[in-house]
């Protein structure tokens, strides 16, 4: 994250860093298999995708992950996902399963090289994007600016926090020192329009300004081969970007390691 942002409150959604170290020591304590499967349904949900896989591999060894592809600029990936067994024999029982029935669908069942690292942890890093991109808890929010600036970040949230606690539940702050904003992300939409409401408004001496952050619902990209205009990521994504270049840069040195 950069310097000179202050997060005042975690991501939940990622793993704690004692639950990510104690499951790569995990991963490299045990044979590896690295399959490739295509032939899903691709217009499934993630979710099911991940556990139709999981149980059918689950007879083959330890199924330690799975990653889906969700990039929509690399074609490639959004046709296959990517099983990582631990166990003995995990790979040979894995290849038996080539062409046997998942949920309607055949599997084609492949092991991938040592080689495949890098696009093991683009897939990790993809399916990272996609989750925190489709967090709830990131769909409404707006922009804060105006206040003293010169009060330490956790004095800022915890005033903004209670100007804005009457609007609805708040869950999630992020305040930016460099910036001089703070975006403040709500559970309802009704809390996003009040908070919007409270333009013009006074927080311990200082008129604030209010407006509306980008979201997922507030800045859609346009379908595809149509020019886009006036489309920024949503705000969260780049608040979080640099908590996602940790957890991948972790994964791939403990991949180095094994």
């Amino acid at each position: 994250m950069d310097e000179n942002a202050s997060v005042r409150s975690t991501y939940e959604g990622f793993e704690s860093e004692a639950a990510m170290k104690e499951t790569l020591e995990k991963y490299g304590s045990k044979p590896r298999a690295i399959i490739s499967v295509e032939g899903y349904d691709t217009c499934l949900p993630e979710e099911d995708i991940k556990r139709e896989l999981t149980n059918h591999f689950n007879s083959c060894g330890e199924v330690f992950n799975v990653i889906v592809g969700k990039d929509p600029h690399s074609p490639n990936l959004d046709r296959r996902a990517l099983v990582i067994l631990l166990g003995d024999g995990a790979e040979e029982k894995a290849l038996e399963l080539n062409g046997t029935c998942i949920g309607g669908w055949n599997a084609l069942v492949k092991v991938e090289p040592e080689e495949v690292e890098d696009e093991e942890a683009e897939l990790y890093e993809s399916s990272l994007a996609d989750e925190l991109y489709n967090d709830r808890r990131f769909w409404f929010g707006v922009t804060v600016r105006g206040y003293n600036t010169l009060l330490p970040a956790d004095e800022v949230e915890s005033a903004l926090i209670k100007h804005f606690s009457s609007c609805g539940e708040i869950t999630h702050v992020f305040v930016s020192t460099l910036d001089k904003k703070t975006n403040i992300y709500f559970y309802q939409q009704e809390g996003e329009a009040r908070a919007l409401d409270l333009d013009g408004s006074v927080v311990r001496g200082f008129k604030i300004a209010v407006t509306g952050v980008a979201t997922i619902f507030s800045n859609r990209l346009p379908p595809s081969g149509e020019i886009c205009f006036g489309y920024c990521d949503p705000a969260h994504m780049i608040e979080f970007a640099g908590v996602i270049q940790d957890k991948v840069a972790a994964f791939k040195k403990q991949r180095m390691s094994v």
